[in-house]
């Protein structure tokens, strides 16, 4: 015999706050994009889940959510390659990545290409793609295309906020003076981001260098601009267009692989010295990975001609003392036993799936990626899932930079 539950005698204001506090405690155990699709219950749930409150506190339960997909820079291109980390299954259909590339809402509201240039965490730092009119001088476009506005975007929620810095802004005559910008965003330390953008601090030269910059950064926190009191002196062998966030630093690299940082909380600009470059060992170097692996580290991966089946990845020291040789890759074993798969993409380091498990390289080839487990020089593959509009062979899915995605809820 089923017992008739008794009606709730209790004030109803604790009842509803009880009700609320069950429920968070439930969701918050929620992964992010099932979540989303949990605001269809009711309107109290969408209400619920959408409130910055329970954003962040989410966001702080899941500081180090693992990767779900990985996007090229460009949304009028290829897209995106959704993938999990279950080695066994024939296929990776990404059931939590998303089915569309998320960039396709903000280029449709914004009436641009949208171009990403750095994602951190989850969330992705973009700028409109300009095309400069016929009239302009192909060594005037950087100086004269570089936007002045910029989106922070979360993909798995769908939200985006403008950002014109109002000092560089100010700066600007005939040009902008814009020379880059980098997003900071780490959930285990804090559910809040900060922009840095630097910008010339005097008339940029004709090639688009100036020997000292400014240095403005946006908190997501007070919603406001601060502008440092003090320029910091630029390197002009480094370009400050491709920064990396990891462990409260953004960090550029230079040519000969010399390091500029920028360490937030401290407002302390450092440099790292490079390596000697060989041309009779190493040649030219056709391709560069500069990345932040899952583990917290630094990691630098430079391919040269004609040698593409064999390089190092570099790691940088935690006290900043230099790049060791943290790996060896050779994919000589692998092409012998693909020989039809063309040159391989790099996108990123995965961390061993336990204690013991070494690190593995993710590497791109149509229709398929392939884990390199560095400790064993073995590879496993993954099939994709056919992508409609996507020739595999001919173009495939990535571009020339290309970004991991993580699912978070982070309020922007």
């Amino acid at each position: 015999m089923v017992k008739r539950l008794k009606r709730c005698s209790g004030n109803l204001p604790e009842t509803i706050l009880d009700y609320d506090d069950i429920l968070s405690e439930i969701l918050v155990r929620v992964p992010a994009r099932i979540l989303l699709r949990f605001k269809c219950v009711s309107k109290h749930w969408l209400s619920f889940i959408s409130d910055p409150q329970f954003c962040h506190l989410h966001t702080l339960r899941y500081p180090n959510p693992s990767i779900s997909a990985v996007f090229s820079n460009l949304s009028r291109d290829i897209g995106f390659i959704p993938f999990n980390f279950d080695h066994d299954r024939a296929t990776s259909t990404g059931s939590g990545a998303p089915s569309c590339n998320p960039l396709n809402f903000l280029q449709n509201l914004c009436h641009d290409n949208i171009k990403i240039i750095q994602s951190c965490n989850g969330l992705f730092l973009c700028h409109p793609e300009l095309v400069p009119p016929s009239s302009i001088r192909s060594s005037d476009v950087r100086r004269v295309y570089t936007p002045l506005y910029h989106y922070v975007l979360n993909p798995t929620t769908n939200q985006f906020t403008k950002l014109v810095p109002p000092a560089a802004t100010a700066a600007t005559t005939a040009e902008p003076r814009i020379m880059g910008c980098a997003l900071a965003f780490d959930p285990s330390r804090s559910p809040h981001y900060k922009v840095v953008f630097l910008w010339y601090a005097d008339e940029p030269s004709p090639w688009g260098w100036c020997s000292h910059h400014r240095i403005e950064i946006y908190s997501s926190e007070t919603k406001s601009w601060r502008l440092l009191d003090s320029s910091f002196e630029t390197q002009a062998q480094i370009p400050y267009k491709d920064g990396v966030y990891c462990n409260g630093a953004l960090h550029w690299v230079g040519l000969c692989c010399e390091m500029a940082y920028f360490h937030l909380e401290e407002q302390r600009v450092g440099l790292v010295d490079g390596l000697p470059r060989f041309e009779e060992k190493w040649g030219d170097r056709d391709f560069r990975y500069f990345m932040k692996s899952v583990d917290g580290h630094l990691h630098l991966i430079d391919i040269y001609s004609p040698c593409y089946t064999t390089f190092e990845v570099l790691e940088m020291r935690s006290d900043y003392s230099g790049w060791f040789v943290k790996y060896n890759v050779d994919l000589d074993p692998f092409y012998t036993a693909y020989p039809r798969i063309p040159l391989l993409v790099v996108l990123f380091l995965a961390k061993g799936e336990n204690e013991e498990g070494s690190s593995s390289l993710l590497l791109y080839g149509p229709g398929k990626v392939f884990f390199y487990n560095l400790k064993s020089n073995t590879v496993k593959s993954i099939d994709l899932t056919p992508q409609a509009g996507v020739d595999e062979y001919f173009r495939g899915r990535v571009g020339s930079h290309n970004y991991p995605y993580m699912e978070t809820l982070a309020c922007v």
